[in-house]
């Protein structure tokens, strides 16, 4: 190629780099001009399906456009996870997930169609999840130090559910184990309502689940709450001391939903999905009703807020995972 025509060509190329950024620019000012499409890992009626759909409602009455929820279930979230990452990164698609997506995945397989750090960026956090520390009635424990020491004097005879290996449940009851020395066996099952029938019908002794399906059984007195895994009290529970409050300061499980769109969005269009997930938080019904469930709602925060939660959370569960040597490969 002579000078003439490398000159020219190299006008060409940035005349075009020009143009594909102005163009990208006035899409992100005019951003959303069209119906923003949710991608949520679990199948509808599932309670992050249930959270999404309450958040997507609200975020479209702030942006004007609907926010329609889809549902692709599989490969324990990549599936959806992937969607998002092939999607263009405009903010048309966004990934509501939990931190199993987002956190405990990249820590339990050493392949993964997808890196949350390297494809995503925090929107908001919707929701947390506290999980609360269940005992059959039949333990004669009625505060965590009493179920230490039963523990300590019956080992090998207390059996803790879950919803499977390398889920919260589990890894809430293998930080239990580590931060206070006792050791339960871990019994999987194949999802939250056989784990919870489990313990109802005394197959286990314990289980560290979500406060809102426990309810009813607590308030019967089926079951006992010893403690909730989480840093705050729960309104859902009152009288319920935290771990912190029991003196482990470091056990903390609490489940995080949110929303996170691809690494590339650009900072307004990012911006915008922000005030609408804020618009929805600060929503007094919404507020309300997850309140009632047992969640911990924040108040409206910037990305980087999220992000920082997230950060917070793999250095904790790599610790916890590495310790009690956990893997999914």
């Amino acid at each position: 190629m002579n000078r003439q025509h490398f000159l020219r060509a190299l006008v060409l190329g940035a005349t075009f780099a020009l143009g594909a950024g102005v163009v990208s620019t006035a899409g992100a000012q005019d951003f959303p001009s069209r119906a923003i499409r949710m991608m949520v890992p679990f199948n509808p009626g599932n309670s992050t399906d249930t959270i999404a759909r309450r958040m997507a409602q609200l975020m479209s009455k702030k942006l004007n456009q609907p926010v329609i929820v889809e549902n692709k279930p599989g490969a324990n979230a990549a599936i959806a996870a992937q969607a998002v990452v092939s999607a263009p990164a405009d903010g048309y698609t966004i990934f509501f997930a939990s931190d199993s997506a987002l956190v405990l995945n990249p820590l339990l397989y050493k392949k993964l169609a997808y890196n949350p750090e390297r494809d995503f960026t925090a929107i908001a956090l919707a929701a947390n999840v506290p999980q609360v520390m269940l005992v059959n009635a039949s333990v004669p424990a009625k505060n965590v130090q009493e179920f230490i020491a039963y523990a300590r004097h019956n080992p090998g005879k207390l059996n803790f559910s879950s919803t499977g290996t390398g889920g919260a449940f589990h890894l809430a009851g293998e930080m239990f184990d580590q931060a206070t020395g006792v050791e339960m066996t871990h019994i999987p099952y194949t999802g939250g309502a056989p784990a919870l029938q489990a313990l109802l019908a005394d197959q286990v002794q314990v289980m560290f689940g979500v406060v809102g399906s426990a309810l009813p059984y607590l308030h019967s007195g089926k079951l006992r709450a010893l403690a909730l895994v989480t840093g705050e009290p729960v309104a859902a529970l009152p009288g319920v001391p935290t771990l912190h409050d029991s003196g482990y300061p470091d056990v903390e499980a609490t489940i995080r939903y949110g929303l996170v769109a691809r690494k590339q969005t650009p900072p307004e269009v990012l911006a915008t999905l922000n005030d609408a997930a804020s618009y929805a938080l600060a929503d007094p019904d919404y507020r309300k009703t997850m309140t009632d469930e047992g969640y911990l709602v924040p108040e409206p925060h910037k990305p980087t807020q999220y992000d920082q939660w997230l950060a917070a959370d793999r250095v904790r569960w790599a610790a916890v995972i590495k310790a009690r040597h956990i893997s999914l490969d």
